[in-house]
């Protein structure tokens, strides 16, 4: 695969909009943005942004909000990312994910088409739910909870949109971990339990999930503003497939803690719980030659010390 080209040449622009630029994938994008040298504009409901970048606090669910900025600001390029993050499958959610997804959305890709504005919108893997891995973007979404149904409705309405005139582009990051994760996902959870040196009762980890570091997720997302994937979907990601139980071994030798206070079998799975969670991501090293480039045991070293990973090539 030949050398990307320079990520100031994919973004074609000085500046940008993130939104949920405070969030784990939203604030790393941003901290690229900034050091890029780009004048980055982050919004979030009230959580920090990262520093170098302007801030602004802004609840996208209030209509007309996203226009009225947009209008004022008038960006050449948005990455959207804010969205509430629950997974559970219970139908009581949709009116949430109506509220502080698809209404937003609807501002936001009628106010782009209406100034000409560039967007990369930021789905999820979770779209894909339990079909058939390695997921690729050519098979159809198949949603298992109200968020991620929301989601994937998002990125039906925007490659739509895109026959209509949208300058658009949909990311779908793959299964991401690094530092300010603050949530119950694997790798914070079983981070806390071997820090305090600490049993972790599990499932019995047979399971198989693709890891990628929040950088390498942060970088495949910004090339995603590449004229070549202008009304494409693009898979994010390539982490190496790995069973459940040998990333929890990976996170407890990178924090020096005893593996054998790991407890494999000790949980239950949960309903529904997918044998195995990977995508392809030939398309994203075709048309943005993406590749990740920090192994699971140099980005999780990296989270145990609190020091950054060194910039992906």
């Amino acid at each position: 695969m030949r050398p990307p080209r320079p990520l100031r040449d994919l973004l074609q622009t000085e500046s940008a909009l993130v939104t949920g630029a405070s969030g784990l994938i939203g604030a790393a994008l941003t901290r690229l943005l900034v050091a890029e040298g780009l004048d980055v504009l982050g919004l979030s409901r009230g959580a920090p942004i990262p520093e170098g970048a302007r801030a602004q606090h802004l609840d996208l669910s209030e209509p007309g909000a996203l226009t009225a900025l947009i209008e004022t600001e008038r960006p050449t390029l948005i990455f959207h990312l804010a969205c509430p993050v629950d997974n559970r499958r219970d139908e009581a959610l949709i009116p949430l994910f109506e509220r502080a997804l698809l209404r937003p959305h609807a501002e936001l890709t009628a106010a782009c088409l209406r100034f000409g504005t560039r967007l990369v919108l930021v789905g999820t893997c979770e779209e894909y739910g339990d079909g058939e891995a390695p997921f690729r973007e050519d098979q159809p979404a198949r949603p298992v909870s109200p968020y991620s149904a929301a989601k994937a409705l998002a990125t039906a309405r925007t490659l739509h949109l895109c026959r209509e005139g949208l300058r658009a582009a949909v990311a779908r990051p793959f299964l991401t971990y690094g530092p300010g994760d603050r949530s119950a996902r694997l790798v914070p959870t079983a981070l806390a339990a071997a820090l305090a040196n600490a049993p972790f009762p599990m499932t019995d980890g047979a399971q198989t999930r693709e890891l990628n570091h929040v950088e390498d997720i942060a970088l495949g997302v910004a090339r995603c503003a590449a004229p070549e994937a202008q009304g494409q979907l693009v898979n994010i990601g390539g982490g190496e497939e790995l069973p459940v139980i040998e990333l929890v071994r990976a996170v407890y030798r990178a924090a020096g803690a005893d593996p054998a206070l790991i407890q494999p079998g000790a949980l239950p799975r949960r309903s529904g719980e997918v044998a195995r969670f990977c995508g392809d991501h030939q398309k994203a090293q075709r048309l943005l030659h993406h590749r990740p480039q920090i192994p699971l045991p140099i980005g999780l070293a990296a989270l145990v010390a609190g020091r950054p990973v060194q910039e992906p090539l």
